[in-house]
């Protein structure tokens, strides 16, 4: 039977989390939504921290990444914020790719910059996932790859691509052209001055603003073999998409969880006919409904995690798990945060209350 139960290391990084979460993180939100990016000054506080290493020794890191352990980072950030949270994760995700589906040098490249715990708030990788006809899922994945002479030729479409206009890694998800599942996928690198690649900034975004992001027009773009992160469907790239996955799940989860926490204490302070909205049985099937739900999504959540950090996963069973994991975390991120709104009532649309960045967060994570 799977053990969930922290280890004492794990807690005590958890609490640092946490802390950070509550100090750090959301007294800064709603500046960072409001300006569109999350303070210098908070994200050097945070690479200090060590928490947004999970890279080798070797290289400067913290150490070998724990799906596990940073699912439980993970969460504590989306606690404070949604959005700064994706801002943090979503920088790291490239030269994750790099770590798990790269070669040695590719690793010596890249991953340094990251590990500098003075000057890695300043450098932003990336990783594009999603395309603009489709989701989080791995079969999703329509944009082709083909080989021609010594060249790669790339076509497609990517959205949502976190740190996407400056990044470095920019790190590109697609697959063998004709090929299907994931025995065709692989990670690809590029530069922005690369022929045919065409870069939107997203602008007027509803939610996620905190998290700046792009979207790729890639039209016969050409690439060296060089720029290939391990083969097509390597274990790497495989295991680099399922990460992400779960990483938005956890982050998902954390958005959840304040809104349901946020909305318990304004129902125990709110007076209504003379007793605390809590005491309705209308408002208390809420609450229920809502930690039900997550404790749910945070099963499935775990349990994708643990089998994340097995050595012998098979990795369709991993695809699957990371898959569902960040389906449901986003499901009950959209309506707690909604509940949340319903709750409050009419000041839950006041920016007074975090309760309608949340919500706008939630939704912007599909």
């Amino acid at each position: 039977m799977l053990n969930f139960v922290p280890t004492e290391e794990q807690e005590e990084i958890r609490n640092l989390a946490h802390s950070l979460a509550r100090e750090q993180i959301r007294p800064h939100a709603r500046q960072a939504n409001q300006n569109g990016q999350v303070p210098s000054e908070l994200l050097h506080t945070l690479a200090q921290t060590g928490l947004t290493t999970p890279f080798p020794e070797e290289f400067g890191g913290s150490g070998s990444i724990e799906a596990l352990t940073y699912t439980l980072i993970a969460e504590e950030l989306g606690f404070g914020d949604g959005a700064i949270a994706l801002h943090l994760i979503g920088s790291l995700m490239g030269p994750v790719a790099v770590l798990l589906a790269g070669n040695a040098e590719q690793q010596r490249t890249f991953l340094p910059p990251f590990c500098d715990a003075r000057n890695a708030s300043s450098h932003s990788g990336s990783l594009a996932f999603a395309e603009r006809t489709g989701g989080y899922t791995l079969d999703e994945i329509t944009a082709t790859v083909r080989q021609e002479g010594n060249s790669l030729i790339i076509n497609g479409s990517k959205r949502d691509v976190l740190h996407g206009a400056e990044s470095n890694p920019r790190v590109v998800l697609a697959r063998r052209e004709g090929s299907a599942g994931p025995e065709g996928l692989c990670a690809l690198l590029l530069s922005s001055d690369t022929s045919g690649l065409q870069i939107t900034s997203d602008t007027h975004k509803l939610g996620l603003i905190a998290a700046p992001s792009a979207a790729y027009a890639l039209n016969e773009v050409q690439l060296p073999p060089s720029c290939l992160l391990g083969d097509f469907g390597s274990a790497g790239v495989i295991r680099t998409a399922s990460l992400y996955l779960i990483l938005r799940a956890a982050i998902a989860c954390g958005t959840a969880r304040a809104g349901l926490e946020y909305a318990r204490d304004y129902a125990k302070q709110r007076i209504a006919f003379g007793r605390p909205i809590v005491s309705y049985q209308g408002i208390a099937f809420l609450f229920s409904e809502m930690a039900m739900n997550l404790d749910a999504a945070r099963l499935y959540l775990w349990r994708a995690a643990a089998d994340w950090d097995k050595e012998d996963t098979n990795l369709a069973t991993l695809v699957r798990e990371a898959e569902a994991a960040h389906f449901q975390a986003v499901k009950i991120a959209k309506s707690a945060t909604i509940d949340t709104i319903q709750i409050l009532g009419g000041a839950g649309f006041i920016a007074d209350h975090p309760a309608e960045m949340w919500m706008r967060n939630a939704a912007a994570m599909e």
